[in-house]
């Protein structure tokens, strides 16, 4: 199919949408919406506590309702739904006359048990759904990469294929109906503004009020702006316990997993020349890091073609998806500057030069203040000025501006050469060196099974070079709206950390 006829295809799809609605079903789940309701009573509970020794019991709560939501397939081919059920159980019980609503903790675990007393209903509705519109019109797109992957496990020998909403805007697979398992808040208003079939139908837990349609940022400002209005359905028993919350008390939001972050520590003190300011990110297979204000991160995209895949993320663009390329034990700064020393005839004396005029800067740092060393260098001339406290680190290897850095040398009292060159010298070695692994960590790639790492979240690359093996590629699961002071030398090394593991 040639590009003309996909975006072809867009356009009678969207027309098709603007005639006749979307259909949102809402399926009766009576034992859900007891789960539900209890869960609810538990999340005000945890506002007036603020201790985290609620946050296991909240996190498996919330991941078994998230799990009800949008991984509806039978228990046979859902092993994560009793698992959690357990889990709830399990923390609670360690909880028993630790809070004074124990009745709150008996009915979460009653109510959890019902949850998997038997299959998800909604998981039933989708396969009668299928079977009515034909599996081979059909697509049913799920809320993430590991609901995909469960889904289709079950799906497989019907033939239906599964995909994320990403996936589903990339493929443009043929297909003229999408049964979309989740409220619609939980995908990209393109499934509606620019959908890929001309039938859309939303399947959900009856339990889920948030029925609002995804709307674009500028949606709102935009004549003509494309609307489509949903067409609501009902089926099963819709029975719901009394202490339901009100509709307008809910927001989509809640229903996703959150992490707990507690609060700021050291929030009145700048960090030492020895620190960094640095936000907690949470990775999968249960590991974190500190990811500092650098100006770049190695990271993966599984999307892009074979030799393009293994790339460099500026830190501010990294989000929640994103695949990082980290060394276990050390940075990959570290690695990369000391194998760019060895490679260097020099390499000794231009580490010395190096060393030189970073311990003055920090040196003037702690003597008169990074807000004042960042005043002088703008009067001096340095346009990044503010970059001076990540100039003491050793393995950056100098600013990015010639004029800056050697504006920078000229205001410490340092002969711009043989500094200067050296430095430049050093970066061109670090960039021969960095291309080098690159290359590897591609090929490393290309032998790996990428499937995998979307599913899992996490996955061990070996790109057999000296400094470089058993590099692990993990999905960001979370970054903290707030940063920390911790030691330089703890910044981007992954480490043990069980925060993610009620985050999908």
């Amino acid at each position: 199919m040639s590009r003309i006829d996909a975006v072809n295809r867009r356009y009678d799809a969207s027309a098709s949408l603007v005639r006749s609605g979307v259909k949102v079903v809402r399926v009766g789940d009576p034992a859900g919406a007891r789960f539900d309701a209890a869960v609810h009573r538990l999340l005000p509970l945890v506002m007036e506590e603020r201790g985290a020794y609620l946050d296991d019991l909240v996190g498996a709560a919330r991941m078994l309702r998230w799990r009800c939501i949008t991984q509806p397939q039978p228990l046979e081919f859902n092993p994560s739904l009793p698992q959690l059920a357990a889990a709830v159980t399990k923390y609670a019980a360690r909880l028993h006359r630790a809070i004074n609503d124990q009745g709150l903790l008996d009915e979460l675990v009653a109510a959890a048990d019902l949850v998997v007393a038997g299959d998800p209903v909604v998981g039933a509705a989708l396969l009668r759904s299928l079977e009515e519109a034909g599996v081979d019109s059909s697509v049913v797109v799920a809320a993430s990469t590991s609901a995909a992957a469960g889904l289709q496990s079950w799906l497989n020998d019907w033939g239906v294929l599964v995909l994320t909403g990403v996936e589903l805007q990339r493929d443009e697979p043929k297909r003229e109906q999408a049964y979309v398992v989740g409220p619609p808040r939980f995908y990209r208003p393109r499934m509606v503004t620019a959908p890929v079939t001309s039938a859309v139908s939303w399947l959900l837990p009856a339990w889920v009020r948030d029925r609002n349609m995804p709307q674009s940022a500028i949606g709102a400002y935009a004549e003509g702006a494309i609307r489509i209005a949903a067409r609501l359905f009902t089926e099963g028993d819709m029975t719901e316990p009394e202490s339901r919350l009100p509709d307008e008390l809910e927001e989509a939001n809640e229903y996703l997993p959150q992490p707990v972050w507690g609060s700021r520590q050291d929030s009145a003190r700048e960090p030492t020349t020895e620190e960094v300011e640095a936000h907690r990110v949470l990775l999968s297979g249960n590991l974190a890091m500190w990811l500092d204000d650098g100006e770049r991160i190695r990271s993966l995209d599984p999307e892009q073609p074979p030799e393009e895949r293994v790339t460099y993320t500026d830190i501010p663009a990294v989000r929640v998806g994103t695949y990082l390329l980290l060394r276990q034990g050390e940075t990959e700064h570290s690695a990369l500057y000391h194998a760019a020393v060895a490679r260097l005839a020099r390499g000794g004396a231009i580490a010395q030069t190096q060393q030189a005029w970073k311990y003055r800067l920090a040196e003037r740092i702690g003597r008169a203040g990074y807000r004042e060393v960042v005043k002088q260098l703008q009067e001096a001339g340095v346009k990044a000025a503010d970059r001076a406290r990540a100039w003491t680190d050793p393995n950056l290897i100098r600013p990015q501006s010639d004029q800056d850095f050697a504006r920078l040398l000229q205001w410490l009292d340092i002969p711009v050469q043989p500094t200067f060159s050296d430095a430049t010298l050093l970066r061109k070695a670090h960039h021969q060196v960095s291309n080098q692994v690159r290359e590897r960590l591609e090929t490393a790639a290309s032998r790996a099974d990428l499937s995998e790492l979307e599913a899992k979240g996490h996955l061990i690359l070996d790109a057999e070079a000296e400094g470089f093996r058993g590099i692990i590629a993990t999905r960001v699961l979370a970054i903290s709206p707030f940063t920390e002071i911790v030691p330089r030398y703890d910044a981007r090394v992954p480490f043990e950390d069980r925060g993610g593991q009620w985050l999908e």
